[in-house]
């Protein structure tokens, strides 16, 4: 088997033992890796009465074929479960180079069934699988366990996951740390990391030669493709400025990074910017493996109150939540407060967004300093915030209720329609009322409110591809059918599992995987494979309890704002509209029909 080492490591942490499950090639086909695998194995086995923190919610994490391999971001991976924060499918993609070291030790994933008795880590030494207690590792910081991990273990260079506080206290919201600073943050999968009482995976592998199809001509291919993609004005962006490189762009051209918890139209936001990090307090630059972008950043505050030693520089995310969300324009405390957040292991995106809600509230009227434990949040000052990230990961205090997320801090005081989320999650800093593609993304997202299930912003800054028929004509168009074709492109890089950064377009991607994997797929074939993925994904969710009534858009962001978005708003029913007729789904139940679950090889799934 190319591409694939054919198994899978299954930990029951309940009994402590482990196995080994082979994996059938027909269904790597049919679902290649990553998200769209883990859709698959979790829908035999989790439905509406499974508890998403419960014993019953296998946690997966889950690679792709071309992890390990030469291919481009050939390090990517995935953990899947129930989602704690949606209640429907929860993935959350990673990168570093944990993957790689996983399928160097021999396996393609890890599956963790059951409950600890107490706090635990796995040790993966190439085929040695042990449990060890991680007692004196709970109630540690995400920077304290990697490098006592790295010491207790005498492996300095292995792949270390691991949850902060955030996660062994069940914040619904709360990350995996991968590696130095690599967050899988979205949709609870810390919190179902901490239900299982495993703190920590350390993975060392050896075996670095993952078997290719054809060795030779992936290596030629690749240096070409590097090569042609560095001229691409996307990839250097991220490679000389990092995910902020798109702060200004987003802000002043487009006005989809969203300010004053989304209310606000003309924030400036060049102080936060990756061109104002380099100028001020940038110090290196990183890559996860195999990248050849190296988007990560390093940054270093020698004085000041937000003094820090050398940390991950803060991506384009936290940049909005931890700084245009709040009007706060000091990159030097958007860094301290992305180092704080990733200690504690608090998604930056959810976490950043509830407790910018808390702002807004408390600037609104709707809260009082006295319903945050007093705490008075005022627009442009972050220590506010990170106090409440402090009681958010300890469930302290308000932070009990917090830590729920922003639906549930809205309906404990009476404006749930004023939280910015879709399906229970967080908008990411992508306002739809600058790409309208990102309104029908985020209301029909496998996973809630989500950029990279269809990142709208990479296509209008250039990025088409001809095989999927996407390119978009006009940021404000009702291009519902486009998205409709990106949501399944995307079920394919999060399967194989890639970079959304690295501008791969679909015959690329074929490409890679004939080389990598031997198979004589074709771009129909592969067109296929991404709706079926998409399709898988729906109706795990429909067995989940997934609820068409739920694709909307939240009240905040269907007001107007003038600026760059010239008081646009998407017509979300209008796209609905037409993305159900694309698809030939039934809009009423959500489902798609059997004749196209029939087409798609899915017909025994329903």
């Amino acid at each position: 088997m190319h591409g694939y080492r054919g198994k899978i490591l299954r930990v029951d942490l309940s009994t402590g033992s482990t196995s080994v499950i082979s994996l059938d090639e027909k269904l790597l086909r049919q679902f290649i890796g990553g998200a769209g695998l883990g859709a698959r194995l979790l829908y035999d086995v989790i439905d509406t009465d499974t508890d998403p923190l419960g014993p019953d919610n296998p946690l997966l994490y889950l690679t792709g074929p071309l992890c390990g391999t030469m291919a481009p971001t050939g390090s990517k991976s995935t953990f899947c479960s129930k989602s704690p924060k949606t209640g429907i499918l929860g993935y959350s993609t990673v990168g570093g180079h944990l993957g790689a070291d996983l399928k160097f030790a021999g396996y393609d994933g890890i599956i963790f069934t059951g409950t600890a008795e107490k706090p635990s880590y796995l040790l993966v030494d190439n085929s040695d699988v042990e449990i060890r207690d991680a007692k004196h590792l709970w109630g540690k910081d995400t920077i304290y366990v990697w490098e006592a991990l790295k010491k207790e273990t005498g492996y300095r260079n292995a792949g270390i996951a691991r949850i902060g506080v955030a996660g062994e206290n069940l914040v619904k919201y709360a990350n995996i740390i991968v590696d130095h600073h690599r967050a899988a943050g979205r949709t609870g999968q810390g919190a179902v990391m901490g239900s299982k009482k495993l703190k920590a995976i350390v993975i060392h592998g050896t075996d670095r030669k993952v078997p290719v199809a054809h060795e030779d001509e992936l290596s030629k291919y690749v240096s070409e493709l590097n090569e042609d993609k560095k001229e691409d004005p996307t990839f250097r962006m991220y490679s000389d400025l990092g995910t902020a490189g798109f702060t200004d762009m987003a802000s002043m051209m487009w006005g989809s990074l969203p300010a004053g918890y989304y209310t606000v139209s003309d924030f400036d936001t060049y102080n936060l910017s990756g061109t104002s990090v380099r100028e001020t307090i940038l110090v290196g630059k990183s890559a996860c493996y195999r990248c050849p972008i190296g988007c990560g950043r390093v940054v270093e505050i020698p004085e000041g109150k937000y003094k820090m030693d050398k940390y991950a520089g803060p991506e384009l995310e936290v940049t909005g939540t931890m700084g245009s969300l709040l009007l706060n324009n000091n990159v030097e405390s958007v860094a301290f407060a992305n180092k704080v957040l990733n200690m504690l292991g608090i998604d930056t995106i959810s976490g950043g967004n509830t407790i910018a809600f808390a702002y807004y509230l408390f600037k609104e009227g709707k809260i009082t300093a006295d319903d945050l434990d007093g705490i008075s949040p005022e627009w442009g000052e972050v220590e506010p915030g990170i106090a409440l990230a402090e009681k958010i990961a300890r469930r302290e205090g308000i932070g009990d209720l917090m830590a729920e997320g922003a639906l549930q801090f809205g309906e404990k005081f009476g404006v749930p329609n004023l939280a910015v989320q879709v399906n229970g999650l967080e908008l990411p800093q992508h306002d739809p009322r600058g790409f309208s593609g990102h309104a029908i993304g985020y209301a029909t997202s496998p996973r809630g409110a989500c950029h990279m299930s269809a990142d709208m912003y990479n296509v209008q800054m250039g990025q088409p591809n001809e095989a999927f028929n996407i390119e978009s004509e006009d940021r404000f168009a009702n291009e519902a059918d486009l998205v409709a074709r990106l949501q399944d492109f995307r079920a394919l890089t999060n399967s194989a599992v890639t970079c959304n950064f690295y501008p791969l377009d679909g015959d690329q991607l074929l490409k890679i995987l004939q080389l990598a994997i031997g198979w004589d797929m074709e771009i129909e074939e592969l067109v296929q494979t991404g709706e079926r993925i998409f399709t898988m994904m729906r109706l795990l969710n429909l067995k989940l309890g997934y609820d068409p009534k739920n694709e909307t858009l939240p009240e905040l962001i269907l007001k107007p704002l003038e600026g760059p978005t010239e008081g646009h708003v998407p017509d979300i029913e209008a796209q609905l509209k037409k993305w159900y007729e694309y698809r030939g789904w039934d809009r009423k139940t959500g489902k798609p029909p059997r004749n196209k679950l029939e087409k798609l090889g899915l017909g025994d799934l329903t």
